[in-house]
Parts: C-alpha cells; sequence; structure tokens
C-alpha cells in the first residue's frame, strides 16, 4: 500500500515539474518581447505599401475586378444594373430632365460594402457607362465612405425653370426657321 501511495505522489509532483517546466519556458520566451530586450525582440511592423514589391494597377491582370465607376454622362437612368445586381448595392433615382426624352440622373450611389464584384452590373449596362477602374485599394475607416456617389443631384425649381424657358426659346426659333 505504501508503494503505491508513493507512486501516486511521484507522479504527481513529477507532473507538478513539467507544467511548472512549460511555464517557465514560455515565460522565457514571451518576457524579452514585453520589455523589448533580447535579440530574439525584431520589427514587425512594415511600411504600407511597401516600396520595393508594391503592385500598381498597370500590375494587374487584363481583366481584374477593381471598384466600379460610372460615367454620369454616357448614363441613361435606366436602371438595368440596379435590378440585376444580387446584393441592391446600386441605388439610381431618375427625374425628368431638360430633354423630354432623357432621363436626369439624380442619385446614383454604388454601396462598396455590400458589393461582392460580381461584374453583373457591368455586364447589363447598355451605354457601357458603368466599368470596373482598375483601383482595388478601397479602404476606409468609416462604413459610410463605402458609398460611392455619381449622380448629378436633384433638379431644382430654379433648374427646372431655366429649362422650360430653353425649351420656349427652342420652339420659337424653330417656328421661325
Amino acid at each position: 500500500m505504501k508503494s503505491s501511495i508513493f507512486s501516486t505522489v511521484r507522479a504527481y509532483l513529477y507532473d507538478v515539474y513539467l507544467r511548472f517546466r512549460s511555464i517557465w519556458g514560455s515565460l522565457l520566451t514571451a518576457l524579452p518581447y514585453l520589455w523589448g530586450a533580447g535579440e530574439l525582440r525584431k520589427e514587425v511592423t512594415e511600411q504600407y505599401p511597401d516600396p520595393i514589391s508594391s503592385r500598381t494597377a498597370d500590375d494587374l491582370p487584363a481583366r481584374s475586378r477593381g471598384l466600379l465607376f460610372n460615367d454620369i454622362q454616357r448614363c441613361t437612368g435606366c436602371k438595368e444594373c440596379e435590378k440585376i445586381c444580387p446584393v441592391q448595392c446600386i441605388r439610381v433615382d431618375t427625374e425628368a430632365g431638360s430633354d423630354p426624352t432623357k432621363l436626369w440622373v439624380a442619385r446614383f450611389d454604388i454601396d462598396f460594402s455590400k458589393c461582392v464584384f460580381c461584374g453583373l452590373c457591368v455586364e447589363s449596362c447598355h451605354p457601357q457607362s458603368l466599368m470596373h477602374s482598375r483601383q482595388y485599394e478601397g479602404a476606409v475607416y468609416e462604413l459610410k465612405d463605402l458609398v460611392a456617389s455619381f449622380g448629378r443631384g436633384y433638379v431644382t425649381a430654379e433648374q427646372r425653370m431655366k429649362w422650360a424657358a430653353l425649351r420656349k426659346q427652342a420652339e420659337s426659333d424653330e417656328v421661325y426657321l
């Protein structure tokens, strides 16, 4: 019976010794990092972008999908991109413009926090105003900064009056011709 107790105590003390040795080894590794001493401590912060191996837009493959860009001058406001987007990250609002046959794109917002860069919107854009740019770094500090606005703004009453005056002048010029 004594040998059984002795072997149990011996096994327990050996187990305590192994655990103490493991903790001591971990402390010897971690303490130089905490106090900033020793040869093992190295700087791990790197400059961004790395001046030696940084990628530029020219290094990207030809069909890479960067951030979306909309040429608002070519955009017709057909809303095809908004309809086909699987995550509804595109919002388009249109109004009647100076020319009754064309729409005024008041708001064209793309929320990059939702966008999955699938490219369906680019493929469905008939006037080809929506395209992937070569810009691939879109990191921001605030979530609201991930919304890109390309719209022209809502039409004011003053602007409508100017357009009406221009239309009347154009109609009167056509009568005299």
